[in-house]
């Protein structure tokens, strides 16, 4: 990669200075509207935009300035790869802070105070892209072992661990509780078949990662992931179908209700990706 002031005009430069500016834009705009300090989530978003941004900026001016040549010391791992692991743990991370502030956005359409949260979801979620591109474009510097996040196949099932996440953590934070007030099994049943799904696919993803190619590439390996596959798409399906029947929602100015249609519109999204992983997956004869 280029050093010095050509890494400024190089194609991860400006990439990178440009998730820079969307990234400072976006936690500016939330300081701004003084609207981080509750719900806990968006204390947490807005942690996270200032986290991703400050150590971006630490490679950005590392790079800029020609230090980064003087800290590869060798090894499977280079500088620009953990440039790489940081743009890719950023993707996810700005995605998952950028879904959690738009959830709770408040106040009256036409007043400053939601303009200002609005346009910061909105940049969010534009970070959230440049970060994705940056991850494409720096994919040829990924650590030998870590790279099948670094291919479509990769950001597929990291796409699906993520929207799993977010939909089991949403009924959880949306209320739910363990036979506090009623039993309802179909909100009990749908944590259930989240947790299940997801929890096995995170070793899945892990075997895929870590796992020698010659095993993760084996038949019996591929036809287990089709086959977890089809049955967390089944899982996800039903349990989003039992979260929107338990919603109970009739006002969705409630931060509560958000979270909900927020966890079955995710539940029902990340069914659709498990197909899409069963197909990519498929045993070939």
């Amino acid at each position: 990669m280029e050093s010095k002031l050509k890494y400024v005009i190089s194609k991860e430069g400006i990439i990178k200075f440009l998730v820079l500016l969307f990234g400072c834009t976006t936690f500016a705009l939330i300081a701004d509207s003084n609207s981080y300090s509750y719900p806990s989530a968006k204390t947490w978003a807005f942690a996270a935009y200032i986290i991703s941004w400050s150590i971006s900026l630490l490679f950005y001016f590392f790079h800029a300035t020609g230090l980064a040549r003087q800290m590869n010391c060798g090894g499977s791992c280079t500088y620009d790869g953990f440039d790489f692991l940081w743009s890719w743990l950023s993707t996810i991370h700005i995605l998952g802070a950028s879904i959690a502030f738009s959830i709770y956005v408040t106040g009256s359409s036409g007043s400053a105070y939601y303009a200002k949260q609005a346009s910061a979801a909105a940049i969010g979620f534009m970070t959230f892209a440049l970060y994705a591109v940056e991850s494409f474009v720096l994919r040829s510097y990924a650590p030998a072992n870590a790279g099948y996040i670094a291919t479509w196949r990769g950001w597929l099932k990291t796409a699906i661990l993520v929207g799993g996440a977010a939909s089991f953590s949403l009924l959880v934070d949306s209320g739910y509780s363990w036979c506090r007030t009623s039993c309802e099994i179909g909100l009990t049943y749908a944590l259930s078949a989240y947790c299940i799904a997801w929890g096995i696919s995170v070793f899945v993803f892990l075997g895929r990662m870590f796992l020698p190619a010659s095993k993760s590439s084996a038949k019996p390996f591929t036809v287990f992931q089709f086959v977890w596959s089809v049955i967390s798409c089944l899982l996800f399906l039903s349990a989003s179908s039992c979260f929107a029947a338990y919603m109970k929602c009739s006002n969705f100015d409630y931060n509560y209700c958000r979270e909900r249609l927020a966890g079955v519109v995710v539940g029902f999204v990340t069914a659709i990706l498990y197909i899409v992983d069963a197909v990519v997956h498929r045993p070939q004869r």
